[in-house]
């Protein structure tokens, strides 16, 4: 059975199959072959997506959508830059900053990346700022957008992993904190090592004017509200904070950007496509999840890495460098599909904490994405920055961020109760 289940996966992956159809395909083989059937397929396919949570992964995805067609962006970006050209390295500090901000409202790391690429990348290059540093914060910080709350890829994994999304929620905001705050001191550092990486000639405004501009950004202030802090409250459900704020992210799109209701219909499709996409793959993970459940396959893993001469912590670093290294071929939400049917009864078996292992997940899975050759935020970024712009410039303009990354990821697994102490907090 084990070759019939890699040999399909992999080799379906290999031929360039969608990912999808390579789990659908390769689940239905093992039920036939093991099960002498397929009568588990339909309600498999049925009870895989007819699950209340995964209803506020469209929600946050349309108001995503809302905020980027709003033209709400530019704003933002243009009432944090005066403060932060202030200091050492500049409209750099903007680009993580602003990432963060449009993190809490936008739930995709491709999404962030984009809608503060597209802003970011003329105005720095306009004003002469180091190419590859600009580049390569945009494409880091865009990953924020898996971190901090409302996540996407904390809804799948709270789905499959059988977590509270809120808790899920609460338990990456402390270490997209400190990512954020890591990124801004390594561009701080460098502005004051290197000052050409930045324009000597920046103007700033009189503090006064600063902190003015910093007022017009309430905005994307309050659609975080709205959309987180009603879940951590205990007010509303993640699936009613995602209708609350895809409401309010409409009326603040309508009246304060250019948005209009044929953009809203624009949305509307975007979110419809991006959501079945993802509800293709849940279906397709889900069949291989009960097919190689009920064959006994996670049992017969949990048993083998039990009989390993190792400790369970060198087995998570294992996991985390296997995890680096799916990341070079696929892209963060395929990774968590094809493997946590997998991973998490091993985990679980380890002694480890299952809402501690999503944060870090999540964060092994961020370095995935800014990682050749398909680390999906770099060819974003090269789409907005101009194909003469090499993937090589913007790889080598990110490594230094991976490397902070990588240092947060090790501190979180050093100590776990910097994801744990927030839910734990407030109760979740």
């Amino acid at each position: 059975m084990w070759p019939a289940l890699f040999g399909s996966l992999f080799g379906l992956l290999l031929a360039g199959v969608w990912i999808g159809a390579a789990l659908g395909i390769t689940a239905v083989i093992i039920m036939y072959l093991g099960l002498g059937g397929f009568a588990l397929v339909g309600r498999v396919a049925w009870q895989g997506i007819n699950i209340y949570s995964l209803t506020t992964l469209p929600g946050f995805i349309f108001m995503g959508h809302i905020i980027e067609e709003s033209g709400i962006s530019v704003r933002i970006y243009d009432s944090a830059s005066p403060l932060m050209a202030r200091l050492p390295g500049k409209l750099l500090h903007s680009n993580i900053l602003v990432s963060a901000m449009f993190a809490a409202v936008l739930g995709s790391s491709s999404s962030n990346a984009a809608v503060v690429g597209s802003v970011a990348i003329p105005e720095l290059r306009k004003r002469n700022y180091n190419d590859r540093m600009t580049l390569g914060s945009i494409a880091v910080a865009g990953t924020l957008g898996l971190l901090i709350p409302p996540s996407g890829a904390f809804i799948i994994y709270g789905v499959m992993a059988n977590q509270s999304i809120a808790a899920l929620f609460a338990a990456g905001t402390i270490p997209g904190i400190l990512m954020a705050l890591g990124f801004m001191t390594y561009i701080g550092i460098m502005g004051m090592l290197t000052p050409s990486i930045a324009p000597a000639e920046e103007k700033t405004l009189p503090l006064k004017a600063t902190l003015l501009r910093l007022v017009r950004i309430w905005p994307l202030v309050l659609l975080m509200i709205l959309a987180v802090v009603p879940i951590y409250a205990g007010w509303a459900t993640p699936v009613e904070a995602a209708g609350i704020g895809s409401l309010a992210a409409i009326i603040v799109g309508i009246v304060f950007g250019k948005l209009n209701w044929r953009g809203v219909k624009k949305c509307l499709v975007k979110s419809t496509e991006v959501s079945c996409m993802i509800f293709f793959l849940i279906i397709g993970a889900m069949l291989l999840s009960v097919s190689v459940s009920t064959l006994g396959v996670p049992r017969a893993i949990v048993l083998w890495v039990g009989g390993l001469p190792l400790s369970p912590t060198v087995i998570m670093l294992i996991i985390y460098l296997m995890y680096i290294i799916m990341g070079c071929f696929l892209d963060g939400i395929s990774m968590m599909l094809v493997t946590l049917p997998f991973i998490i009864p091993v985990v679980g078996s380890l002694g480890f904490d299952l809402l501690w292992f999503g944060v870090v997940l999540v964060l092994v899975i961020e370095i995935g994405l800014v990682t050749p050759p398909v680390g999906l935020n770099l060819y974003v970024i090269q789409g907005i920055a101009g194909s003469k712009t090499s993937l090589t410039d913007i790889f080598m303009g990110a490594l230094p961020f991976l490397v902070i990354t990588l240092g947060i990821t090790l501190l979180v697994t050093a100590f776990p109760q910097i994801a744990t102490f927030f839910p734990q907090a407030i109760g979740l």
